[in-house]
């Protein structure tokens, strides 16, 4: 899917209008909303939402675009960037359109929009966004999308263990 700028960045807008002002809602869970969306909606339809590119950096995917769609928010007057100590506290001045979005990506924005400024802290969140996708990324390096879909298959532990031997025996293998 190509880029969809002007999607992107009511995207941006609406999720600092819905959470700006929620405590420790900041830069870093921004993002990881922007990331979880893009790539559920890719696991559940095919294509990401935004087409957005995201980049391997320290605390996770962070979108390419996201620095001068952040700025040309603010000169066009609809956000507000202030830093407070560690935090950079974004805020909405004026309500999004969402217009161009499906019922079905708004279910996806709001459901992680919900979860990240509810349950999960900037760290919490950032280490669930180091997943395989990310780790197969250099520093900077672009993350492909498509490998959001992958995940690693591990050993199974403990009662997994002894459940899988058990069935094995059952069945004779």
């Amino acid at each position: 899917m190509a880029f969809n700028r002007d999607k992107f960045k009511r995207l941006v807008h609406y999720v600092i209008w819905r959470v700006g002002e929620h405590d420790w809602f900041g830069a870093v869970k921004l993002n990881k909303v922007l990331w979880f969306s893009d790539t559920e909606a890719l696991a559940h339809t095919g294509t990401s939402i935004t087409g957005a590119t995201y980049t391997r950096q320290q605390f996770g995917p962070v979108p390419k675009a996201i620095m001068p769609i952040r700025k040309e928010l603010e000169q066009d007057g609809v956000i507000h960037v202030a830093r407070r100590g560690k935090l950079e506290r974004l805020t909405a001045l004026t309500k999004p359109d969402m217009q161009p979005f499906t019922l079905s990506e708004m279910a996806i924005i709001d459901w992680w929009i919900e979860h990240i400024a509810t349950y999960e802290t900037a760290q919490s969140i950032s280490t669930k966004s180091h997943d395989y996708a990310w780790q197969i990324a250099s520093l900077g390096e672009v993350i492909p999308m498509t490998a959001s879909l992958a995940v690693r298959i591990r050993a199974p532990k403990d009662d997994e263990l002894e459940w899988a031997k058990k069935t094995a025996t059952k069945l004779g293998l």
